[in-house]
């Protein structure tokens, strides 16, 4: 219940669904009224503004551009949404905690995708703080070959609203080439075009960043179709069943940055 995520992508139209209600039978005695707060950081400060109480069982729908143009964001392409008991300050320094008592298996989430005319994508989830120490590591099965154009995604917070930027490697898995390196900054949606790359459908690119962490998705959008596809993929401390999850990932990552190195 840290926070929702509702994002701008290319020329499509992000939304966040919010639904207060818990994700579990076991919850739903702990349910109260909240108040939905918009939050997103201008590279010095993190900016809040009120926008709603929710019931409990309240859902309802917000979409970037509306919200932006609300909340003045400017450039920002993340808006943080967030349910609160207190007020926030105007302008904050550090992101603020939950205030809510409630567990972690499911986590609550919202429904977070993306529109293009009729068509629409979606996902369930939520987003906590990065740290700032954090690394990344993903591989991306998704790529699709004629007029789609393929995307990769990264949405990344971290506590400090203070603007920075990190290096994301992308290599061929197959022949651990380095292909290309761009930037990525913290507290936005950093869209990444693909098909410059000419990836084909036997390889399986991979994306690495040595001091940036994020959620990665592959997003594709088909404008004569008017389709579109959202999908990521799972740390690898999702995989392991018995021992120690994180131990295992860190092996891992550990091994691809060591495997993968800039030419």
């Amino acid at each position: 219940m840290a926070f929702f995520p509702l994002a701008s992508a290319i020329n499509t139209k992000g939304f966040c669904t919010v639904h207060n209600f818990p994700p579990n039978q076991w919850e739903l005695g702990l349910n109260s009224k909240k108040s939905l707060w918009a939050i997103y950081s201008n590279g010095s400060n993190w900016q809040t503004q009120k926008l709603d109480d929710f019931e409990s069982g309240d859902s309802k729908s917000y979409y970037f551009n509306e919200l932006s143009q609300l909340t003045k964001s400017g450039n920002s392409s993340l808006i943080l949404l967030q349910f609160r008991k207190t007020p926030l300050e105007k302008k904050i320094k550090v992101l603020p905690e939950h205030e809510f008592k409630y567990t972690k298996l499911p986590e609550w989430r919202s429904t977070v995708g993306f529109k293009l005319g009729e068509a629409q994508t979606s996902y369930q989830g939520e987003i906590n703080p990065f740290p700032d120490s954090a690394s990344l590591l993903t591989f991306h099965p998704f790529i699709q070959l004629n007029e789609v154009k393929n995307y990769l995604l990264i949405f990344n917070i971290e506590k400090s609203p203070i603007s920075r930027s990190a290096e994301l490697e992308i290599y061929n898995s197959g022949s651990k080439k380095l292909v290309d390196i761009v930037k990525i900054k913290n507290n936005h949606t950093n869209v990444v075009p693909l098909n410059k790359y000419n990836f084909n459908s036997n390889d399986l690119p991979v994306f690495l960043c040595r001091n940036m962490a994020g959620i990665p998705f592959g997003f594709g959008i088909s404008e004569k179709e008017r389709m579109l596809s959202l999908e990521h993929t799972h740390p690898p401390a999702s995989f392991v069943v018995h021992g120690e999850r994180y131990k295992v990932q860190s092996e891992i990552k550990s091994k691809w940055f060591r495997v993968l190195k800039k030419a």
